[in-house]
C-alpha cells in the first residue's frame, strides 16, 4: 500500500487499519488474501514516499474481476492551521493553530473494478498488487468538522506491480522497516514491528550495514533496534538492501525504550520538544509505552546533558557534508517537521492537557527521516531540484521567507518511484520525498533517501 497525500497540508499522522483485503474471481466466491499482521495498522503520511507491505498470498488462476478491501478506524492528528476552531476532534473545539486528534467513527469497504481488473492469472503467476490510498478524496470537511468518508470517488486505486524506478527483478522496495531483530540466522535477519508485523529478509555480497563494525551480517544480534531497507522479490521473499542499526548493545543492556515521531513543538525553557510518536520499541515491558498508539503526544524532557545526533544511512551527501551534521548539535536546532528518535531514560506517564500524552524523560536526540510532499519549482541540477516552499506543510519550520526549498540526493544511494533518477523530475511534478530535514543547512534543508513523483 502507498498514498497519494495531501500536499501542503498540516496532517501529522493518519492511521486506518485495513480489516481484510479480497479478490473476486468471476466464477465461484470472493478469495480472503493474507494480511500480516492479519488487520495491519496503516500510518499513511509515512506512505507519501515508501510502501507498506500487507502480505503475500496463494490464489487459484482464475480471471479476477474486482478487490474489495476493508477500512476501519480512522485516526488524525492534525494542526488546525485554517481560520476557525474544528469540531469532533479532542479538544473540542479545535483551537486555531493547536494540534488535535479526530477518531471518526466510520468504517467502509471500497471495490476496485477498474484496471487492472479484470485481473487474469495463470498458473505459477508471480505478481503483485499496488493499493493506493487518496487522502485528498478520503477527508472531508463540513462546517468546521472532520470527517473520513471511504466511500469518496477514488479513495482507493490500484496497480499492478512494479513501478518505474524499482530494481530489476523486484516487485517493490520496503523501505525505514524499523523493528526489533527476533532472530539472525545464516544470511538472513527477522525483524518485527508492534504495528507493521513481521518480516524476514535475505542478506548478500551488496547489502549495506550502517552503524556496523563489520559490513557483513555478524553485526546484527537478536534484540537490536534496526531500520532496514528490502527489495520484495517476485516470489514473496525479501532480500536485505541495507540494515541501519538505532539502538547499540549498551541501550540493549540497558532495557531503555525509544520512542520516535514528528516534532510539532520546541520549548527551548523547559527544555521540552513535542513530537506525534510514529514508532516506538519498548524493551523494558512498561505498560504506558506498550499501550501509546501512534498518534499518541510525546512530551520529552530533556537532560543538562542530552547528546544530539543525525542518523545519516550513509547517505554520501550527508557523509560528505560534516557542516550539515553540525548542523543538528542542540536544542536550538530541532525544528518543527522533524523527525527525530529518543531513548526513553525513566518511567513514562501519562499526562493531561493534550490528546492521549505520555511524558518521558531523554538524553538522545536522533535526527531521523521526515516526509514531505510538494512541487518541484526549480529544474533539476544534478544533485539538486527544489519543492516550492508554498506547497509544503505550513508547520514546517525554519524555511520562513525562502521561495524555493533545495532537495539533495545521494548518487546511486537515493531510491527514485515512478521516475529513473533526477533526470526524470519536471518543474510542476507533485512530488514526495523522505529525507533528512536540516533548515538551518541552507545548502539544502532536505538530503533525500526516495524521492517519489505522483
Amino acid at each position: 500500500m502507498r498514498d497519494t497525500p495531501l500536499a501542503g497540508t498540516s496532517i501529522v499522522s493518519f492511521k486506518v487499519t485495513v480489516t481484510g483485503v479480497s479478490l473476486t474471481p468471476s466464477t465461484g466466491k470472493a478469495v480472503n488474501l493474507t494480511l500480516n499482521p492479519s488487520s495491519p495498522i496503516i500510518e499513511l503520511t509515512h506512505l507519501q514516499s515508501d510502501s507498506a507491505f500487507l502480505g503475500t498470498s496463494t490464489v487459484a488462476s482464475a480471471n479476477y474481476t474486482s478487490a474489495t478491501v476493508a477500512f476501519s478506524v480512522p485516526d488524525i492528528v492534525l494542526i488546525n492551521q485554517t481560520n476557525v476552531a474544528l469540531t469532533g476532534g479532542t479538544p473540542a473545539p479545535c483551537p486555531v493553530n493547536a494540534i488535535c486528534e479526530f477518531k471518526p467513527t466510520t468504517s467502509g469497504m471500497i471495490t476496485l473494478s477498474t484496471a487492472p481488473f479484470p485481473l487474469t492469472l495463470t498458473p505459477n503467476q508471480q505478481t503483485g498488487l499496488s493499493l493506493d490510498f487518496n487522502l485528498n478524496n478520503a477527508i472531508t470537511m463540513t462546517n468546521g468538522g472532520v470527517a473520513v468518508d471511504f466511500t469518496q470517488a477514488n479513495v482507493l486505486t490500484a496497480n499492478t506491480l512494479p513501478r518505474t524506478g524499482t530494481p530489476t527483478g523486484a516487485l517493490d522496495l520496503v523501505e525505514d522497516f524499523t523493528g526489533v531483530i527476533t532472530a539472525v540466522s545464516g544470511n538472513s535477519v527477522t525483524v518485527h514491528s508492534d504495528t507493521k508485523g513481521t518480516i524476514t529478509a535475505v542478506a548478500n555480497s551488496s547489502t549495506t550495514f550502517n552503524n556496523c563494525a563489520v559490513q557483513n551480517i555478524t553485526c546484527l544480534a537478536a534484540n537490536m533496534t534496526v531500520s532496514i531497507d528490502a527489495t520484495l522479490n517476485l516470489d514473496g521473499t525479501m532480500t536485505l538492501l541495507e540494515a541501519d542499526l538505532l539502538d547499540n548493545v549498551s541501550v540493549l543492556a540497558n532495557k531503555l525504550d525509544a520512542v520516535e515521531g514528528t516534532v510539532f513543538s520546541v520549548n527551548a525553557v523547559a527544555p521540552q520538544i513535542l513530537v506525534v510518536l510514529s514508532d516506538k520499541t519498548v524493551v523494558s515491558g512498561n505498560s504506558v509505552l506498550t499501550a501509546a498508539p501512534g498518534g499518541t503526544i510525546i512530551q520529552a524532557s530533556l537532560g543538562t546533558s542530552a547528546v544530539f545526533s543525525v542518523d545519516t544511512k550513509g547517505l554520501s551527501a550527508v557523509t560528505g557534508s560534516p557542516a550539515a551534521i553540525n548542523s543538528f548539535l542542540t536544542l536550538a536546532n530541532v525544528f518543527a517537521g522533524q523527525t527525530v528518535r529518543m531513548q526513553v531514560l525513566a518511567n513514562p506517564a501519562p499526562t493531561s492537557g493534550l490528546n492521549s500524552s505520555v511524558l518521558v524523560n531523554t538524553n538522545s536526540v536522533l535526527l531521523r527521516f521526515s516526509r514531505v510532499t510538494g512541487t518541484v519549482s526549480v529544474p533539476p541540477a544534478s544533485p539538486f531540484f527544489s519543492i516550492s516552499a508554498a506547497t509544503l506543510p505550513s508547520f514546517l519550520g525554519g524555511i520562513n521567507g525562502l521561495v524555493n526549498i533545495p532537495v539533495q540526493i545521494s548518487s546511486g544511494q537515493t531510491n527514485f518511484d515512478g521516475v529513473t533518477d533526477i533526470t526524470g523530475l519536471s518543474v510542476g511534478d507533485t512530488v514526495s520525498v523522505r529525507g533528512l530535514f536540516i533548515p538551518n543547512f541552507l545548502t539544502s534543508q532536505f538530503f533525500a533517501a526516495k524521492v517519489r513523483k505522483h
